[in-house]
């Protein structure tokens, strides 16, 4: 059995084609299951994968062939990486190695968006990325659901799985969201796997619900009503086939939010304030005026340059660790321009999505995953800080926007194309 199995390993050694498809394997591994995985863990899956390449598969040939939207999310992307890398290097007010040191992690984000150009240029890649993914979303979804049921749904904030905050594990969770909405519409999920599927996404949606957070709630909500119109478009997938599904999955989450709100303070408490998002917004947001005010005041000092990768209750008098806004976030750690081109590659890749969608641009499955992301994102960002944070988020996230550039679409000509 050895033998066979070192035959096996020199076979695919020797072949290019199949070497490159199992360094594909480990590259959408290290995406797929980086939003959990430890940083040496998914660091390890991507070099052991570019070490398989030889030089000619090293090679990105992809640039030149952007055009229109796709080459104004490229450059913005870009320059976007090289600010938020290069500017609190010179004008950051901390010392020089800690500078050095901050270089690190948007360093990494870039160099997976580097490795998106590399691996994702086929329908193999596609495929591996749907299903691991998909994998990655019922098991986050199962194992922080089922971790917060063990601790009877605690009002404890960061006690959830992997070491996250519960607002990061909120993000993470509707990240992943998505595919499990295109597990649950795909024409080649069949009836029972579909069942399994939406369990999961009853699952998910609970661990969402207990993270007690009213920003990640609003966001979820907002990818529900976004994802109905367009799975109908993109997989022809009409909720009101599924009545019997459909109304059990209503029953039960109106148990769970009824049973919620009776039991748990915490949960009534979010609740009743959510009711104030539109009469009064210092209401629902927990009085994060007062946070954005001071955060404003300190990026007006420094405007162009920030203060660098420094921890921002070193400067606030209000300690929340951050300024409660993504947009801030990046205003407060690298300028005002960082925030823009923050705000510009949100804006442009969320339109380049909802383009290949309805230009029926192959495949339709990432667009359709990264356009919820993106929207998840964005609107989460309006009151909690997800610019500067763990690279469990950052890697994944900028790694499947990036796809979107990839030779995956540019180098493809447009055509019909609904489902895998």
């Amino acid at each position: 059995m050895l033998f066979n199995i070192r035959d096996t390993i020199i076979n695919i050694y020797k072949n290019d084609t199949k070497r490159f498809c199992v360094a594909q394997i480990l590259f959408i591994a290290s995406i797929s299951f980086g939003w959990f995985l430890a940083d040496g863990y998914r660091r390890g899956l991507f070099l052991l994968a570019i070490l398989l390449l030889n030089k000619s598969q090293r090679k990105i040939d992809v640039m030149r062939y952007w055009k229109g939207l796709v080459r104004i999310g490229g450059l913005i992307l870009i320059a976007l990486f090289l600010w938020v890398t290069l500017i609190p290097l010179f004008f950051s007010v901390e010392p020089f190695g800690e500078r050095i040191l901050g270089m690190a992690r948007p360093i990494e984000a870039f160099l997976y968006c580097v490795g998106v150009m590399i691996f994702a240029k086929d329908d193999f890649f596609t495929k591996n990325l749907c299903s691991f993914s998909i994998v990655s979303a019922m098991f986050i979804s199962l194992f922080a659901f089922t971790r917060r049921l063990l601790l009877s749904f605690s009002a404890i904030r960061d006690d959830w799985v992997f070491g996250m905050h519960a607002a990061l594990a909120g993000l993470i969770l509707s990240s992943l969201l998505p595919w499990i909405f295109y597990a649950i519409c795909s024409k080649n999920t069949d009836r029972h796997r579909r069942i399994f599927y939406i369990i999961a996404l009853f699952l998910s949606l609970t661990a969402i619900f207990v993270t007690y957070y009213r920003t990640i709630w609003l966001a979820v909500i907002a990818q529900i009503i976004v994802a109905v119109p367009l799975s109908y478009y993109c997989f022809n997938a009409n909720l009101l086939n599924h009545k019997k599904l459909l109304v059990t999955m209503i029953i039960l989450v109106t148990i769970v939010f009824t049973y919620s709100y009776h039991v748990s303070y915490t949960v009534r408490s979010n609740i009743e304030r959510s009711m104030y998002i539109c009469s009064d917004f210092e209401t629902f947001t927990s009085r994060r005026g007062e946070i954005w005010e001071e955060a404003i005041s300190l990026i007006s000092k420094r405007k162009l340059g920030g203060y660098g990768w420094v921890s921002y209750d070193d400067f606030a008098v209000i300690k929340k660790h951050h300024p409660h806004s993504s947009y801030l976030e990046a205003a407060f750690h690298a300028g005002i321009p960082a925030a823009i081109l923050y705000c510009a590659a949100l804006l442009v890749f969320f339109l380049l999505a909802l383009r290949y969608i309805f230009t029926k641009t192959k495949p339709c499955s990432i667009p359709y995953v990264v356009s919820l992301m993106i929207l998840a994102s964005a609107i989460a960002g309006f009151t909690e800080a997800f610019f500067f944070v763990s690279r469990e988020y950052l890697i994944p996230f900028w790694s499947m926007v990036s796809i979107l550039i990839s030779p995956l679409f540019v180098k493809r000509k447009l055509e019909v194309y609904y489902d895998e």
